[in-house]
């Protein structure tokens, strides 16, 4: 399990940057309350989560990219206050800073944060994503494959996207499954732009499929096999069932 404090999470981004990943991202506001409207309360978990990125970013390097994720633990001015204090940081995005109801809330911060934004994980269908893409909510749409509606939904989602110049990065790190199906749609997207993977989680990760998940040189490999390539290995699925 990961020590949720700057030293922790600067050790699991150099085992990700030893078995090749050029890219990291982390979530280190998830202690924070959601809704901590507290200014002080809020700026300690602030200045935490920051110690926590910028560990991140001297581990990883310059050259590597370096993504956060705020599990919309901020309101909209202390997401604002977030993203001018991470500019230092050269994210490559800021993700969820604060929910999407009321979309404005995020509206605002993407229009005035100095970084990519991304989010929209929980939205479900193209009557969800529509508005949010719309309005500018954020430059890059994160549409979960079990969450938004499923493979044909997503590719609606991502065609509303391009359409209206936004780039798709497939949110779904939760399993192998769910990770080789967002692979393997990611591939077919022209405005697809990162996939994220869960590293480090538990150690049975790759075996729950077959052929083994494979993120060699951090990337995901997809199979040419019939469908999506993979079969559930019904065994581990078994022996790690809650």
């Amino acid at each position: 399990t990961i020590e949720r404090t700057p030293d922790g999470f600067a050790r699991m981004a150099g085992r990700a940057v030893q078995d090749g990943f050029d890219a990291v991202k982390l979530a280190p506001f998830d202690q924070m309350p959601p809704g901590a409207h507290d200014d002080t309360i809020a700026e300690g978990f602030l200045k935490t989560g920051l110690a926590c990125a910028q560990a991140v970013r001297q581990t990883i390097g310059s050259r590597r990219d370096l993504l956060l994720d705020a599990h919309s633990r901020f309101d909209v001015r202390q997401g604002l206050e977030l993203a001018t204090r991470a500019e230092a940081l050269k994210l490559f995005w800021l993700e969820e800073v604060t929910s999407a109801d009321p979309l404005e809330n995020l509206v605002t911060l993407n229009r005035n944060a100095p970084m990519l934004t991304a989010g929209g994980e929980s939205i479900y269908g193209v009557q969800g994503f529509y508005p949010y893409i719309t309005a500018g909510a954020v430059d890059v749409v994160m549409p979960d494959v079990k969450q938004c509606g499923g493979v044909a939904e997503m590719k609606n989602i991502a065609a509303i996207a391009q359409g209206a110049g936004l780039e798709i990065s497939p949110h779904g790190p939760a399993s192998p499954v769910g990770s080789i199906v967002a692979a393997q749609l990611a591939s077919t997207l022209p405005n697809f732009k990162i996939l994220e993977y869960a590293y480090g989680e538990v150690p049975w990760r790759a075996d729950l499929i077959d052929p083994p998940e494979d993120t060699s040189r951090g990337h995901a490999h997809v199979s040419d096999r019939p469908g999506w390539g993979i079969t559930l290995n019904q065994r581990v699925a078994d022996q790690y069932a809650l």
